[in-house]
């Protein structure tokens, strides 16, 4: 347990000076260099930690670490912090507004509200879908790191489902730039007759933690109606993150 112990202080002392070498480590923790190193190898070998620009002697977080750190956070708060914007962005558009998270390689449902109109698009709550072809998905990888995306795309493509599209992964990167450039991420190809956008949610420590959609039966969903959601979904998605942040 004391070896456990002292792997966890590394992994803290990486993550508070990253990229940080083995003496400056054992000087802050106060071990001797050889105890360190031994908890830097195990953590590297877990995939906690990798070497920086390719240097074994200087150190930093994986995505993996990241991807912990906001799992532990990214409820904390979010649905109080979220609700009240979903009601109005119903109120304002009249259509059905979803909540997701991400777990993984996948987003799942986790609120949902659901357009007063008769002809609407509902999502099960709880439900799992790819983020690669999804608007709410893709909004959240366009805010990962590329390491990040590569992982997530290496395990869909591994996964496949029959039902699941899996684009190229040059291709999902132009697709992802102009998400970055927009703002917003959209799609009309995951569910047939339904046009999707989609606003990422950032956590405390800067990540993103989930995403917020508008879905919209295409029958309903012009340009401008396209461009009024998205707008609406940025000011929201503004207001969110910075109660968050």
């Amino acid at each position: 347990m004391n070896s456990v112990r002292k792997a966890l202080l590394v992994l803290e002392a990486v993550a508070d000076h990253q990229p940080v070498g083995v003496s400056e480590l054992a000087s802050q923790l106060g071990q001797p260099k050889s105890s360190v190193q031994r908890a830097l190898e195990t953590l590297h070998g877990a995939g906690w930690i990798r070497p920086s620009s390719g240097e074994r002697t200087r150190w930093e977080l994986t995505f993996r670490a990241s991807r912990l750190a906001r799992k532990a956070g990214s409820h904390f708060g979010l649905r109080e912090a979220v609700l009240p914007h979903m009601e109005e962005l119903r109120r304002q558009t009249s259509e059905t507004v979803h909540l997701a998270v991400f777990d993984d390689s996948e987003i799942v449902l986790i609120e949902r509200l659901e357009s007063p109109h008769a002809v609407r698009h509902v999502e099960p709550l709880g439900g799992r879908a790819s983020m690669l072809v999804t608007a709410t998905g893709k909004a959240i990888l366009a805010r990962l790191s590329t390491e990040e995306v590569d992982a997530i795309h290496a395990a869909t493509v591994e996964r496949n489902d029959p039902g699941t599209p899996v684009p190229q992964r040059d291709a999902l990167e132009l697709e992802l730039e102009e998400v970055r450039r927009l703002g917003y991420a959209t799609t009309s190809s995951w569910r047939d007759g339904v046009f999707a956008t989609g606003v990422a949610i950032i956590g405390p420590s800067g990540g993103p933690i989930a995403a917020l959609s508008i879905s919209t039966p295409e029958t309903r969903s012009d340009e401008e109606n396209r461009r009024t959601q998205a707008q609406l979904l940025l000011d929201h998605g503004r207001q969110i993150n910075e109660r968050l942040g």
